[in-house]
């Protein structure tokens, strides 16, 4: 859509308006609607008991073992940590002998680190992307007091994460660069009243707008912040083309583990007890006696004759058949979306060396590097954003946030031990700066500070030695 066509969407009554915000760009991404039937296991076609029909027991309850698994969301879990359990990395090039570039960075990182929770937030948000393909966060400053160091602002910034998952629909809405020009987020509340807040996009008239509808959709003027002018276009918005667990292919593999599960439930329920041939021998008195087999029976007793004999005629192969086809179909699965199984019970099986085991990782870095690009290029904007309020929030500082330069680097999560690490830092000697050792080794949270404590010890140190 260009900037002209909005304007004069803008332009039209809130329902016409509505009706046309409402047509994504990315209207070919998967539904929730949709996903959460595969998302969740509660929803999988084994508990649908027109494809798998009740099995009745002696006291007419359904006897079928139905079993589901929740790997769809264990692929979403395992992407977003190995992705985010290890924090993001921010690179800020800045004057390092300005004293007020130093504290403007110190600042922007404790706002967008720490008072933010990003880390925490990233996994989250990434989670919310990983099963909904979607997600936008909004961010905003509100007056209320806040204090970093030494430095105090009336104005707090805060951030809020929105995607299908949670009840949401999401409109965005690009120009004919591919920019964002235009997001939705719809909603309804506990009264059933519909409800769409829309942030606008265009340079030297960002605006914000909210949409409401208990008859008719009206612009909602009844509050003060109804509708705005903005400042700063406070929006970030990711997509991806499928969920992580590789959409319906993913989910057919599952669907199959719980079918063989379910009914391997229902023939073990039933065949608890060994099966035998009888040769009954020779009967002395009367005839032979029979009786019905019960799927609720504790035990069997049979009597043989003279010359009787009895054999177990149990298939062997079965349980291991069985189990041998579950396994190539679960490790298809995992293969299949670029995870490794790293489940307790099989880790604890790979008897082998941490830098052996980071081969099993091998994929899942390359996959999460893969996904990474579009993350850095949400972070980019983000900070953007960030050091705009920031230079709201800290005026003092607003010239200088916007003259730093961040780049936010992504690490895909490594089993490398402390040892390890420590000892490639040894190795490496004088082909790393003090600052590069610092962020290999991942102990300190302020690498500017731990390198200024270092030399000062060296100063110190080189200083008594002298006569």
């Amino acid at each position: 859509m260009t900037v002209e066509k909005l304007l004069e969407v803008l332009a039209m009554t809130p329902a016409e308006t509505v009706k046309e915000l409402q047509t994504s760009s990315y209207s070919k991404l998967p539904k929730w609607t949709d996903l959460v039937k595969q998302y969740d296991p509660m929803q999988h076609n084994i508990w649908n008991t027109t494809m798998y029909p009740p099995r009745k027991n002696d006291a007419q309850q359904d006897d079928f073992k139905r079993t589901s698994f929740a790997l769809q969301k264990l692929a979403v879990k395992r992407i977003a940590q190995s992705m985010f359990s290890t924090p993001v990395n921010r690179s800020y090039e800045y004057d390092k002998n300005k004293t007020n570039e130093a504290e403007a960075v110190a600042l922007l990182e404790k706002l967008y680190r720490t008072m933010n929770y990003i880390d925490s937030e990233n996994i989250e948000r990434c989670k919310k992307l990983n099963a909904s393909c979607q997600i936008a966060t909004i961010w905003r400053v509100q007056e209320t007091p806040t204090i970093i160091g030494t430095e105090t602002s009336k104005f707090k910034l805060s951030c809020k994460t929105y995607s299908e998952m949670d009840g949401y629909k999401l409109y965005a809405i690009n120009d004919t660069f591919g920019d964002l020009l235009v997001l939705s987020i719809g909603f309804s509340d506990t009264d059933n009243a519909e409800h769409m807040y829309t942030y606008i996009n265009i340079p030297e008239k960002a605006e914000y707008r909210h949409y409401v509808k208990t008859g008719e959709w009206v612009l909602d003027m009844e509050k003060p912040n109804g509708s705005k002018p903005l400042e700063i276009f406070p929006v970030v918005y990711i997509n991806i083309a499928e969920p992580v667990w590789g959409g319906d292919a993913g989910t057919v593999l599952v669907e199959q583990l719980e079918e063989m599960e379910s009914y391997q439930g229902l023939y073990i329920k039933r065949n608890a007890l060994p099966t035998f041939t009888l040769d009954y021998g020779e009967i002395t008195k009367g005839t032979k006696s029979t009786a019905e087999e019960s799927s609720s029976d504790a035990r069997r007793v049979v009597v043989v004759g003279k010359g009787g004999s009895m054999q177990d005629v149990t298939w062997e192969g079965a349980g291991k058949s069985v189990s041998e086809r579950f396994d190539r179909i679960r490790n298809a699965y995992f293969e299949q979306i670029q995870v490794p199984d790293t489940s307790f019970a099989n880790m604890i099986k790979s008897n082998t060396s941490a830098e052996n085991k980071e081969l099993i990782f091998a994929d899942a870095k390359a996959n999460a590097e893969d996904l990474g690009g579009e993350w850095e290029k949400l972070f980019y904007n983000e900070m953007m954003i960030v050091k705009k309020f920031a230079g709201v929030m800290f005026s003092k500082y607003a010239k200088v946030f916007e003259t730093i330069s961040v780049r936010s680097i992504i690490s895909p999560y490594s089993i490398n031990t402390k040892k390890e690490r420590a000892e490639y830092v040894a190795v490496a000697g004088d082909a790393m700066s003090l600052e590069t050792k610092i962020k290999v080794l991942d102990e300190v949270d302020d690498i500017q500070a731990e390198v200024d404590l270092i030399q000062g010890q060296d100063s110190a140190a080189a200083n008594q030695l002298m006569p």
